[in-house]
């Protein structure tokens, strides 16, 4: 083997090291179903991430690691706003906190998309986030602690990493 090809292979070797020892970035543009889980819209019940369907959640990362999070619902409640909060963990039951990052309003026929909401990397590396691996969700409510207009959120959490 020619010293060349030796050094073009220590090189791609120490590259797949480095790609291999960074943060593992949330896949682009990943999809999670929204369901219409707890409140007294909908199916009611606790809210355990089980629901009839009712939308999606939009993520992924850019190469800073700021998430960016796009929610589209339907069956909402008509004409109504909802907050947007990252919840800290998987489900509302196992939340060790949470943080309003946008809105969402539906039309009359219970309908809304969110349009692209960025979360800076500085905000998901302070409390109640912090670095590391994180498995957290996405809820709206119409206000914090009001589910009469519904408690939406996913199925399964947001996996991503967090440098």
């Amino acid at each position: 083997m020619s010293l060349k090809n030796r050094v073009l292979i220590v090189a791609l070797t120490l590259v797949a090291q480095v790609f291999a020892t960074s943060p593992a970035f949330a896949a682009p543009k990943t999809k999670i179903d929204l369901v219409n889980d707890c409140g007294g819209f909908g199916p009611g019940g606790p809210c355990d991430n089980v629901g009839p369907t009712a939308g999606f959640v939009k993520f992924d990362q850019d190469d800073t690691g700021a998430l960016t999070v796009a929610v589209s619902m339907h069956d909402g409640m008509p004409n109504t706003t909802y907050a947007v909060f990252l919840t800290c963990g998987p489900t509302i039951a196992l939340s060790c906190g949470f943080l309003q990052i946008g809105t969402i309003t539906t039309n009359g026929a219970g309908n809304g998309r969110s349009g692209a909401i960025v979360v800076p990397l500085r905000t998901l590396q302070a409390a109640p986030f912090g670095s590391g691996e994180r498995a957290d969700e996405i809820t709206l409510v119409r206000a914090l602690g009001d589910l009469g207009a519904g408690g939406f959120d996913q199925v399964t959490p947001l996996a991503y990493t967090v440098p």
